[in-house]
């Protein structure tokens, strides 16, 4: 298995004022729907993952500003959206995961996990 150090996703996430130097290829093009990081691995370690979900949400929060939306228990995330995306921290209280979801795949999500928690599914 390789593990790379680091890995770059653009998240289509900019600070203002800061001009993007890449343009989207063909606009006609089929979107991903998600991109799925897992930042952390500690088994069943409370701490040290909430610990790293932490460090990561004050990172985004230094480098993308106030979150659009935070949702706190088990589990726990928080989210910056944008027009067509949002970027998800969350922590599943083994392992924390960055994700990039379109909105329109996030919506789905959340209409299908409300329908099951009524029982409607």
């Amino acid at each position: 298995m390789i593990r790379p150090r680091w890995d770059l996703l653009d998240t289509g996430f900019e600070r203002a004022g800061r001009a993007r130097s890449r343009r989207r290829s063909g606009e006609g093009e089929e979107m991903v729907e998600r991109v799925r990081l897992r930042l952390s691995d500690y088994a069943a370690e409370w701490a040290p993952s909430q610990d790293a979900f932490a460090r990561m949400a004050t990172a985004l929060h230094t480098s993308l500003g106030a979150p659009t939306d935070r949702r706190p228990g088990s589990p726990a995330a928080v989210h910056w959206a944008a027009p067509d995306t949002t970027l998800v921290l969350e922590h599943t209280g083994d392992a924390v995961y960055l994700e990039l979801v379109t909105n329109k795949r996030l919506s789905l999500d959340e209409e299908l996990l409300r329908m099951d928690e009524e029982g409607l599914l």
